[in-house]
């Protein structure tokens, strides 16, 4: 009897646990969706998803999400009071002002969302392009299914994406860009041709200090300088730093400790990490991804990733000069910036 008593309770403290997920089951309370921060999505597009999907239930393009709660804007914008709205707005046609637009609501536009300097906005939503102009800013995230065009001097915080592409003028602060083509300032410079000096093929194997790891995977224990003018096929590990020399190509990955420098009109025709700083130089190329744990420089000219291949540059610090591209994304942790050439 003692024992079977013991069992008894011993069943009962077992199920204890699992009585409010039984209780919820019988009774659902929990069916609202939880909030997420800007901080730990890792979806670029997640909000602007959410915002895209209760603007058009509201409009009435979609099913119902049960956040359909938004006031529309009128025509003329200006006699809208941006600043009194406690609800998210919807624009049901393009906005095109040469005043600015100071909003701390969400605001979504069917069309094009054009405004002229020192505008600022929440979060933004456009189904054409959104174009702002000098020293106006972003301050949770902005997307167009087109464009993203922001003027010099402008502020993008947290995340910017476009389905096109973004645009960004001088002196612009970033974190995180995400579209299939990436400008950072003024793009009058075509990017030069490799080749200024004829490629001779040669082996990793002929540097000093060179260990074959695998039939394509080399590693150099302390530093490395790949010389000028040179293609090298397969990957390369070096624990100090690394110099690729002007108008050498690598077809393969590379990655080292210490730092890596790619030189004027270099091509890594692959992956680029680094615990330390990585410097691309003028005119270079990459591939990609390009992973630092501290900061990436990026010179004027330099083309990463392909449209039809995008890629991603992350790092603590990224500092972009005037005229490269990049396809894909670029997450700076920390503090990105368009610097003058």
């Amino acid at each position: 009897m003692t024992f079977a008593l013991f069992g008894l309770i011993c069943l009962l403290l077992l199920t204890l646990p699992f009585i409010p997920a039984f209780r919820e089951w019988l009774h659902p309370s929990d069916v609202a969706a939880l909030p997420v921060s800007a901080n730990y999505s890792s979806d670029i597009e997640h909000f602007s998803k959410r915002l895209h999907a209760d603007a058009n239930a509201k409009l009435g393009f979609s099913p119902s999400t049960g956040y359909e709660d938004f006031d529309f804007v009128d025509f003329p914008i200006s006699d809208v009071q941006w600043q009194k709205s406690r609800k998210r707005l919807i624009a049901r046609q393009s906005i095109d002002t040469v005043a600015p637009i100071r909003s701390a609501s969400q605001l979504y536009v069917e069309g094009d969302l054009r405004t002229g300097e020192n505008s600022a906005y929440s979060s933004v939503y456009a189904t054409g392009d959104i174009d702002l102009g000098n020293e106006s800013e972003v301050h949770d995230w902005a997307y167009a299914q087109g464009v993203v065009r922001l003027g010099n001097n402008g502020v993008a915080l947290r995340r910017i994406s476009a389905g096109t592409a973004i645009e960004l003028g001088k002196e612009v602060w970033f974190e995180r860009l995400q579209a299939p083509t990436l400008t950072f300032g003024p793009q009058n410079k075509q990017p030069k041709q490799l080749g200024q000096i004829a490629q001779m093929p040669a082996s990793y194997a002929d540097l000093p200090n060179a260990v074959q790891q695998t039939p394509s995977l080399y590693l150099i224990r302390g530093d490395c300088a790949l010389p000028a003018g040179k293609i090298y096929q397969g990957s390369l590990v070096v624990t100090g730093f690394l110099t690729v020399g002007q108008d050498t190509t690598v077809i393969g990955d590379i990655k080292a400790r210490i730092g890596v420098s790619i030189a004027r009109r270099a091509s890594i025709e692959g992956a680029i990490t680094c615990e330390m700083r990585i410097y691309i130089f003028k005119d270079a190329r990459a591939f990609g991804p390009i992973v630092s744990e501290s900061d990436i420089l990026i010179g004027a000219r330099a083309v990463i990733g392909m449209v039809d291949a995008m890629t991603t540059v992350t790092a603590k610090n990224i500092i972009v000069e005037e005229g490269a591209t990049v396809h894909g994304a670029v997450w700076a942790h920390e503090v990105g910036m368009v610097k003058e050439e």
